[in-house]
């Protein structure tokens, strides 16, 4: 697939990951904001899966007491991330994946909760005490 200036969604990707800047890591006792578009840590994964923005983080109940992160991805799935770090993308980086991804950020419905893989329903961004379980 590509985009208006002839660029595929898989060299878009690969060029974002490439600019990545591990000194926009987002600190370890904080998560990407809502809407917030990341590069995750390397995760021996496709690059689709690296990238995304955040639609809800569940404090603590990950893998190892981390954070679980609910990101969206180019093609449109919702990904649950545990134990991984995020870098803030910069401007370039953000104006490539909003060029490819088929759900944007103004487009989700936060309002109508997201589920984790064992059918955890819940509705909110930060989830201080959620009931899932990594």
């Amino acid at each position: 697939m590509t985009d208006a200036t002839g660029m595929t969604k898989e060299y878009a990707l690969a060029r974002i990951i490439e600019l990545n800047d591990f000194q926009r890591m987002i600190g370890l006792s904080c998560h990407p904001a809502q809407g917030q578009f990341v590069v995750t840590g390397p995760n021996f994964q496709r690059d689709d899966t690296r990238v995304g923005y955040c639609v809800q983080v569940r404090k603590k109940v990950g893998q190892f007491g981390s954070d679980m992160v609910f990101l969206r991805h180019a093609n449109g799935s919702l990904t649950v991330h545990e134990n991984q770090c995020y870098c803030a993308m910069n401007a370039e980086q953000e104006a490539l994946a909003r060029s490819v991804f088929e759900v944007l950020p103004e487009d989700e419905e936060h309002e109508q909760g997201y589920s984790d893989c064992q059918k955890v329903h819940e509705i909110g961004f930060v989830i201080e005490h959620s009931k899932s379980c990594g």
